[in-house]
């Protein structure tokens, strides 16, 4: 029920109403997007005027974040800042408020030994545990990745504890109480011109009159738009016209089986009739993705973003990809994440495959890593 749902609403948020009740859940959500709208210009008024107080931490704050929800690379540009940063000798942490997990807050985790441990100890299970936080510390060993809603109190631990020299915030555009001293907003670039409609009508958390407080605007998965990517670029620059203005693809980057770890190569995928499961932002990004290393994709089993599935669901899908004739499953890192305890749990019946993606720039990151060197000399 609560993916039929998410399917409903998210088609008639990104696309014109194809039917009579597509077109009443369009009006209805009309008027609450009007509310929403009122709300979020008010909250901002308050912070630009100063009549709402920001917090400042004593370390440069780095801020990734997107107007939308969901599907622009969030997750694989903090990775790839945070590995940036650790290239040029700074010591860094992650703070992500973990949306999609259930353990009280506020803890950490880190990938010390070969494993993620939760506040210094070995993780038991990664049940309550938000996904992409996981992911984060797996790919950036030895970095601390602090969940809090509170994440001017997560940066003052990350400077006490771990003595950092800077802290990146995770999917942080709409957390405006910490300040920060470097603003990078990510659009997709397969975004309409105009952008899409106000939450909950569409998928847009802010209007796009917002990137005014961007330093840097990245847009991302260029390669999926790239006919339309000038006059995307033109667009973004009448709102700020002082903003850097990126491009980046995002590209495989590895492949492994999920049960024993074990590396694939990637050109295992060249004419295998594969089935794919996914709980992303964006499920017909990594189908494309799939399809362009040369796999037949037989199947797409897709579930709303930070979905946690059940035993009998990883069950119920395996055997759906055997009756599709597949050879293979391929799922995403960040997936991986929330089947971990289903796929030890129960027999694989043909091999699930984990592809790993990266993030590579096209224009406009020697302009960022300037902008990134300026924030240590204020």
């Amino acid at each position: 029920m609560k993916r039929a749902l998410h399917d409903a609403w998210w088609r008639v948020a990104t696309a014109p109403p194809r039917s009579f009740t597509d077109s009443l859940l369009a009006g209805a959500l009309t008027g609450a997007a009007a509310l929403y709208r009122t709300g979020v210009a008010m909250r901002n008024t308050a912070y630009d005027r100063g009549w709402l107080r920001q917090v400042r931490l004593d370390c440069p704050v780095i801020s990734v974040g997107n107007l939308a929800v969901g599907g622009t690379g969030k997750t694989t540009c903090v990775a790839y800042l945070a590995a940036k940063l650790r290239r040029q000798g700074k010591r860094v942490a992650i703070l992500s408020r973990g949306y999609g997990g259930t353990r009280p807050q506020p803890y950490w985790l880190t990938w010390e030994d070969g494993g993620l441990q939760v506040n210094g100890r070995a993780a038991a299970t990664t049940d309550g545990l938000p996904d992409e936080p996981q992911l984060l510390a797996s790919q950036l060993a030895g970095v601390p990745v602090l969940i809090g809603t509170r994440r001017e109190r997560s940066g003052w631990l990350a400077r006490e504890q771990w003595q950092v020299d800077a802290v990146v915030l995770d999917d942080a555009l709409q957390y405006r109480r910490l300040a920060r001293d470097c603003e990078l907003v990510l659009v997709s670039a397969r975004m309409p011109l105009d952008g899409w409609p106000l939450l909950p009508r569409g998928p847009m958390r802010e209007p796009l009159s917002s990137l005014r407080r961007a330093d840097v605007i990245l847009m991302t998965k260029a390669d999926q738009s790239m006919d339309r990517l000038a006059a995307l670029t033109e667009r973004l620059k009448t709102f700020n016209p002082r903003a850097i203005l990126a491009t980046a693809i995002h590209e495989p980057d590895g492949l492994w089986e999920a049960v024993t770890s074990e590396p694939v190569p990637l050109d295992r995928l060249a004419g295998s009739r594969v089935a794919l499961l996914s709980s992303i932002g964006d499920p017909d990004g990594f189908e494309e993705t799939v399809r362009r290393l040369g796999a037949a994709v037989v199947s797409h089993a897709t579930y709303p973003d930070h979905y946690r599935y059940r035993v009998e669901e990883w069950q119920q899908i395996v055997q759906a990809a055997v009756s599709s004739g597949a050879s293979a499953m391929v799922t995403t890192e960040k997936d991986l994440m929330r089947l971990r305890h289903v796929t030890r749990s129960s027999e694989t019946v043909i091999p699930c495959w984990v592809l790993r993606i990266g993030m590579r720039f096209l224009s406009g990151e020697a302009e960022l890593d300037a902008r990134l060197a300026a924030v240590w000399t204020r």
